[in-house]
C-alpha cells in the first residue's frame, strides 16, 4: 500500500509540473503571435509599433481639406488600403463599421494606388466615414508611418505618437481601449 500511495504522489506532482510548464509555454507563444501580428508577411515591420512618433507630414485629402501630424490633438484611426488587395476588400466593412463610431475629423483612410486611377472604388466607400488621402507607396503619410502591408492599421495621437497599430483592426482598438 505504501508503494500504491507514493507512486500516486508522484503522478500528482508531476502532473502539477506539467501543467506548470504548459501555462508557460501559452504565455510565450501568446506573446510571439503578438509581436508576429505586427509584422508583414515577408518579415518587415507593417507599420510603426506603439510607442513610436512618426516623423511630420502633411498633404491634402480628396475632400481639399489640409492632413498634417501638426494637426492631430486627438486619436485619429488610421487605415491603408490599396487596390485591388483582396485582405483589404475583406477588412474594409470592418473598418467602416469602427470608423462610423469616431468623429469624421478623427479618422484618416490612404488608398496606396501604386498603378495610378484604380482608387476610386474604395474612396467613393470611404469618404462618407473618414477623410481620404490617395498616394504612392513614397507619399507622405505611407511614409511617415512606414506603412508596408495592407491593410494596415494605426491609431495616432498628438505629436504623431503611435497609440496602437497592427495588422487587424481589432487588435488596434483593443490595444487602444487597454
Amino acid at each position: 500500500m505504501p508503494y500504491l500511495v507514493t507512486f500516486v504522489t508522484f503522478l500528482c506532482v508531476l502532473c502539477l509540473l506539467n501543467l506548470m510548464l504548459t501555462v508557460g509555454v501559452i504565455r510565450r507563444l501568446r506573446k510571439h503571435s503578438e509581436a508576429l501580428a505586427s509584422r508583414s508577411a515577408d518579415g518587415r515591420q507593417a507599420i510603426l509599433t506603439e510607442g513610436s512618433v512618426a516623423p511630420p507630414y502633411t498633404t491634402v485629402a480628396t475632400d481639399g481639406s489640409a492632413v498634417s501630424s501638426e494637426l492631430i490633438t486627438e486619436p485619429v484611426l488610421v487605415g491603408f488600403f490599396s487596390p485591388g488587395c483582396d485582405a483589404c476588400h475583406e477588412a474594409m466593412p470592418g473598418f467602416l463599421d469602427m470608423a462610423a463610431k469616431f468623429p469624421r475629423e478623427q479618422v484618416l483612410a490612404v488608398v496606396v494606388d501604386q498603378k495610378g486611377g484604380l482608387a476610386g472604388p474604395q474612396r467613393e466607400q470611404l469618404e462618407p466615414v473618414a477623410r481620404v488621402v490617395v498616394e504612392d507607396m513614397d507619399g507622405p503619410v505611407t511614409s511617415a508611418l512606414r506603412a508596408q502591408a495592407f491593410p494596415v492599421f494605426a491609431l495616432v495621437g498628438g505629436g504623431g505618437r503611435i497609440l496602437a497599430s497592427g495588422l487587424r483592426l481589432g487588435q488596434v482598438v483593443a490595444l487602444a481601449r487597454a
